[in-house]
């Protein structure tokens, strides 16, 4: 038997898992729309869940060990290859039990967040199917309580909303406009990898990681003055806060230099904004005319004297030659 819903709104979705979970079903809960993906269902506990919008345990796998798995993403319902791959994970120590279901909470709850609360301002809901089914998923795969998940996905939703981006919101690259800029190796290959433009949900699906730490290392990018959003904003209500804010034709200015602390930092390193050689910065001063530039663990910074600010191919060719230091 299989149940049907068309044109529900994604708070909506959570109120029919609340219902299935109440009959403590089993069975497969696809909802068809823009983010879509399926959700298993276990005695009225998630045993598993995907989503569009969000890399699956296979992508995810392959990012830490690259010769586990094939080289595409399965399609939604051809889940089979994910049991199969999590099993290998465990069989040849790739990863602990502990590690596997900790790997597979993280894509399940971050499915069920972008299935169930609004992220975006067009995330339209096409319809809701519930096919009643025998559960085929191995103890590999941990059960996870409605309330668990939900609070979960809430915390991660309010985090990501804090960040003033959404998973769809595009970023390009954009001259510094401080001195400099500190950032951690993940932040740095990040930054890599922006182009054009790119949003947090296009770079976590290239890169196997998860899409609430995409959204935060993106938006800590924009408040290091390295990248803006430039996706225009559509105006809408969400629960859980912005679902996405404008893109200004120019960023606000920024402080100086941009520091941010890392466990990295040497023995005795300050941390924070005196961590960098201090120097008064006046307009046509020799201090405007010099970029600084320090990744997160390197004692060192490193100045070039361009003969106006710099652009972000600069940034990048000194970064790459500190790299490969």
């Amino acid at each position: 038997m299989t149940a049907v819903q068309d044109e529900l709104a994604r708070p909506e979705v959570m109120a029919v898992i609340d219902d299935l979970v109440t009959r403590e079903a089993s069975g497969i809960l696809e909802v068809a729309g823009n983010p879509a993906g399926v959700i298993y269902l276990d005695g009225g506990r998630i045993a598993y869940a995907r989503a569009s919008w969000v890399p699956g345990l296979t992508i995810r796998l392959r990012a830490i060990v690259p010769s586990l798995t094939g080289t595409g993403e399965p399609r939604l319902g051809e889940d089979a290859a994910d049991a199969a791959v999590a099993a290998l994970a465990v069989r040849h120590g790739y990863l602990t039990t502990d590690e596997l279901h900790e790997l597979i909470r993280s894509v399940t709850v971050e499915a069920f967040l972008v299935l169930t609360i609004p992220l975006a301002a067009d995330s339209p809901v096409g319809a809701v199917r519930f096919t009643p089914t025998p559960v085929y998923w191995s103890d590999l795969f941990p059960r996870l309580g409605i309330d668990v998940a939900r609070g979960e996905a809430v915390s991660r939703a309010g985090w990501m909303a804090a960040c003033g981006l959404a998973p769809t919101t595009a970023v390009a690259p954009r001259d510094l406009i401080g001195p400099g800029a500190v950032l951690t190796p993940e932040q740095w290959a990040v930054a890599c990898q922006i182009g054009d433009r790119v949003s947090a949900r296009e770079l976590a699906m290239r890169r196997g990681a998860s899409l609430a730490d995409m959204v935060h290392c993106l938006g800590s990018l924009v408040r290091a003055g390295l990248c803006v959003p430039v996706q225009p904003a559509r105006r809408g209500r969400y629960p859980y806060g912005p679902a996405q804010s404008a893109a200004p034709a120019a960023a606000p200015p920024m402080p100086p230099r941009v520091t941010q602390p890392s466990a990295s930092l040497p023995a005795g390193q300050p941390e924070g904004p005196s961590a960098a050689p201090t120097a008064a910065a006046s307009p046509g001063s020799p201090v405007t005319e010099r970029l600084q530039v320090r990744l997160a663990g390197d004692p060192a910074w490193r100045t070039v004297r361009p003969a106006r600010p710099p652009s972000v191919e600069v940034l990048r060719q000194v970064l790459n030659g500190l790299r490969r230091l």
